[in-house]
């Protein structure tokens, strides 16, 4: 089976073969360092994001009158949810490495459970267990998928 040529070369898949993962051209040495300073620049923004977003979450949820969420059933675990995605993204994004996948979601359930903590102590707030599982819902939302593609992404690299 003829799929094209490359340098002048014709390259062929055998039948027994069921991806072209072969044929795909290296980067060069030039590209690589661009890659690389590029993927620097992302976790580097990510992390000053995050470190934002963390202080926000805390801020919001030691606040005597938070942002009042929307009249539907469940709209505060709504939040709870998307804050956590939000944080779990940019802990992808700042941490993009596999082996950092246990640190990350621990991290994430720590700081929900902080959150829980701290609003214990808070007469004008209440912990709820509910609360929590929204954050837990909002990590694997995010980081189940996230780390699926990144296999998918690693799998198909030259």
């Amino acid at each position: 089976m003829h799929i094209g040529s490359f340098g002048g070369k014709a390259v062929r898949l055998n039948p027994e073969q069921t991806h072209r993962t072969n044929i795909i051209m290296p980067l060069t040495p030039s590209q690589q360092i661009t890659r690389h300073y590029v993927r620097t620049l992302i976790a580097f923004i990510a992390r000053i994001s995050l470190a934002f977003a963390i202080g926000f979450i805390l801020y919001e949820a030691t606040i005597p009158h938070p942002i009042p969420p929307p009249r539907m059933d469940f709209g505060d675990k709504f939040f709870h949810a998307l804050a956590f995605f939000g944080l779990a993204f940019l802990t992808e994004l700042a941490f993009p490495s596999r082996r950092h996948l246990p640190g990350k979601v621990i991290f994430l359930l720590a700081f929900g459970i902080l959150i829980e903590w701290i609003q214990s102590f808070l007469p004008w707030r209440s912990a709820d267990m509910t609360d929590f599982l929204a954050d837990c819902t909002g990590i694997a939302f995010c980081m189940i998928p996230a780390h699926l593609i990144r296999k998918v992404i690693r799998h198909f690299e030259v």
